[in-house]
């Protein structure tokens, strides 16, 4: 009687069903997933070529702050 107690425990265990993990996709928001809108702006003076190195700068830093978004809610999960 005391083997059958022994091993009935270890045959059920045996039955449990395996634990499955499902991978998730992380939130990402939709406004991180727009492109950053870039000049076409035509340089004619040096004033204007400024104009457009200001605004080329400021879509970098705008897709770069995205992507840094993105990285962050990346690495999070």
């Amino acid at each position: 009687m005391r083997s059958l107690i022994l091993t009935l425990p270890i045959f059920l265990a045996a039955c449990d069903p395996r634990t499955e993990y499902v991978p998730v996709a992380p939130f990402v928001p939709a406004e991180l997933l727009t492109p950053c809108l870039i000049s076409d702006r035509v340089a004619q003076t040096y004033r204007d070529l400024a104009v457009l190195a200001t605004e080329h700068l400021r879509s970098a830093e705008c897709a770069n702050g995205k992507v840094e978004a993105i990285g962050g809610i990346l690495m999070s999960k």
